[in-house]
């Protein structure tokens, strides 16, 4: 079975992370792939590594980051129904709880990928996870906070608006997983060490979104699944071309599509912050589609249309991080 590196992200502090759009009265529910390893090659990048970046990018592939408590570790749930049956209560009863849920325990998620049936309890269903046993903590909560936006200009008025943060339990955290070489991982978890100092997310200038690293070498085991007849992502994806597209087999595919934009936050020049960079469509995680062809994706510039000398590329990465499944009676 393959095994791959993990980065856990600890001791966060509160994250808000940006939808693409002005509103921060709401927060994107997941960080995504493309985001992560675009701010670790920008990192790369300002530590006078910039010539081989598209290069760097191709060495490696980077799941989303999902949720974690303690050793309990959670991944996205295949698109579609899941073959789940619970104890003692009628399937009726039930689903619009299975529908909420978005991240599954590993243990489950392994049986569900093999296209096996899963029967729980419905104590193990708590809001979008589940668990292999009753959660007893909440990983990460919500708080939205009133502030005040003070304009530049003298004569303007102070305006408020409404600022959502994630909160995260002490035991709880999210964590990534990374299919590299040994050297490449090593450089990687540095660059993840810095990015910690530096924080994720908006309003990184008053501690927002930062982190440490656990200091591990756990790996993470997942299936090869012998039998499998279908991939899952657990990272944004952006094919290659339009063969690569036609291999999908949307028709019998269970996806969705994120649209992949917002502003140059991460610029290292405060001055093209503002802009907005060009956007893409890429297919989310835990879509999932009946080929077992090989999938590359493709790493793309977003780099907006503006005439300045200091204007610099913007890579974002769309390699698919896939597992094998097996999509057996697959609804």
């Amino acid at each position: 079975m393959p095994k791959y590196h993990i980065i856990k992200l600890t001791k966060l502090s509160p994250l808000h992370i940006g939808t693409g759009k002005e509103n921060y009265d709401f927060s994107a529910s997941e960080l995504q792939s493309d985001t992560l390893s675009g701010a670790i090659a920008a990192l790369r990048a300002q530590n006078g590594k910039a010539d081989d970046l598209p290069e760097f990018l191709e060495s490696f592939t980077l799941s989303s980051a999902f949720p974690y408590y303690d050793h309990h570790y959670f991944l996205p749930k295949m698109q579609g129904k899941i073959n789940v049956k619970v104890k003692d209560t009628e399937e009726q009863a039930v689903r619009k709880d299975l529908k909420k849920v978005k991240y599954i325990e590993l243990p489950l998620w392994k049986e569900l990928t093999a296209g096996k049936s899963v029967t729980i309890f419905k104590n193990q269903l708590k809001g979008n996870f589940l668990s292999i046993t009753e959660m007893e903590v909440e990983m990460s909560k919500p708080d939205v906070h009133q502030r005040v936006s003070v304009p530049r200009e003298e004569d303007g008025d102070a305006e408020p608006f409404y600022f959502e943060w994630n909160f995260f339990h002490e035991g709880a955290g999210l964590y990534v997983l990374v299919d590299s070489d040994g050297a490449t991982f090593e450089e990687i978890k540095r660059l993840f060490k810095i990015l910690g100092e530096t924080g994720l997310g908006t309003d990184k200038n008053v501690g927002g979104g930062k982190f440490e690293i656990a200091e591990s070498d756990e790996l993470l085991e997942l299936p090869d699944a012998a039998q499998a007849n279908g991939q899952m992502l657990l990272s944004l994806y952006l094919p290659k071309n339009e063969d690569e597209l036609q291999s999908l087999n949307l028709s019998g595919s269970k996806f969705n599509i994120a649209l992949r934009g917002g502003y140059m936050a991460g610029s290292s020049e405060e001055s093209l912050r503002h802009l907005r960079k060009r956007s893409v469509y890429m297919f989310t995680t835990g879509s999932v589609f009946p080929t077992c062809e090989h999938l590359s994706g493709q790493i793309v510039d977003l780099q907006p249309r503006w005439n300045d000398s200091r204007m610099h590329p913007v890579y974002r990465s769309g390699k698919p991080f896939v597992v094998p499944v097996i999509l057996a009676d697959y609804e």
